[in-house]
């Protein structure tokens, strides 16, 4: 009887979980493909809303291309320019910063009385101080890397973050491969360089590392020189303007004296002294030239050998070949 009934016990649990319904999950809804999409937003019956919502669901599936495309659907068929302001998140999360700028300044023209004006043009203002990157690689990693004619620490593969502008990038390893490029970059900009055996270019690397300390030598002693000079011509041009003016001063007591008690000797005093007086600031005038001289010429001669430390253009045979010493 017991085993009858643990049976049926059996039996009846077995019975209830057949009847229990197990869900299934839930399939994501599926996106559209590019042709459904181009499709479903040249559809007559598509109103603003429903491109809005598509834009939506690509937006959270960070599909941004696609977002974008049908967010500026939903702008022509309705003309909401909040919509730009979304459109300039899908691309600023695509880290396309100047066509963002260009959706936040487009929306504050379609709308001047903006609400949010103030933070708009804050974010245009970040936004517009984005450096642009310059992603450098070469054949083989680990090539150094000058920009602009300065080393830089990264070597290839590299990203470097530069002003906007025009940059050259020169890539070279073991002073064999060598590669150079110029390139134009706006803010926020992204641009890669690829340097290969075949990049063209007309640059040599010379190790000049060890005349490199019997130059500085040179140079320090050339600067102390030309201190002393400058010092030197300076300490005359004062002293020189002290002995005139003293000079000048008895001069004009003599003259004074003569003037009340005319005398012979007392005329011959004054001019001598005056002679004195005029050759003194003579003298000054000369010195202090040529302590400015010296030093003006040392200061633009010591600029310029810092502008061309780096890159020397040599003229060879019908080119011009750039020699890099460092």
């Amino acid at each position: 009887m017991k085993g009858f009934l643990l049976s049926l016990l059996l039996f009846s649990l077995a019975a209830q979980a057949d009847a229990q319904v197990i869900p299934e999950p839930e399939e994501a809804e599926r996106l559209p493909t590019d042709a459904e999409l181009a499709e479903l937003l040249a559809d007559k019956g598509t109103t603003a809303a429903d491109a809005y919502e598509i834009g939506v669901r690509f937006f959270q599936a960070k599909n941004y291309e696609s977002a974008e495309t049908a967010w500026f659907r939903a702008h022509e068929l309705g003309g909401d320019p909040k919509l730009l302001v979304a459109i300039a998140d899908t691309r600023q999360r695509r880290e396309d910063e100047p066509g963002a700028v260009a959706m936040l300044m487009q929306y504050l023209a379609e709308r001047p009385d903006a609400p949010d004006r103030p933070s708009i043009e804050a974010r245009i203002a970040t936004l517009l101080q984005s450096p642009a990157v310059l992603i450098v690689r070469s054949l083989e990693p680990g090539h150094a890397i000058l920009l602009d004619g300065v080393p830089v620490e990264k070597k290839t593969p590299a990203e470097l973050e530069v002003e906007p502008g025009t940059h050259t990038v020169l890539v070279f390893g073991e002073g064999k491969q060598v590669g150079e490029e110029t390139v134009q970059v706006g803010y926020g900009e992204v641009k890669e360089l690829d340097f290969t055996p075949e990049t063209s270019s007309q640059v040599i690397v010379e190790d000049s590392k060890p005349s490199e300390l019997e130059a500085r030598l040179a140079s320090e002693e050339q600067d102390t020189t030309i201190r002393r000079a400058v010092i030197s011509t300076g300490s005359i041009a004062a002293a020189s303007l002290v002995t005139g003016t003293a000079l000048g001063v008895l001069a004009l007591k003599k003259q004074q004296s003569y003037d009340s008690r005319p005398s012979t000797a007392t005329a011959d005093q004054g001019e001598r002294l005056a002679l004195f007086a005029d050759l003194a600031f003579g003298i000054t005038v000369l010195a202090a030239i040529t302590s400015f001289t010296l030093f003006m010429t040392h200061k633009n001669k010591r600029n310029k050998e810092r502008e061309t430390a780096h890159l020397r253009i040599d003229a060879r045979g019908a080119g011009a070949t750039a020699t890099l010493r460092f």
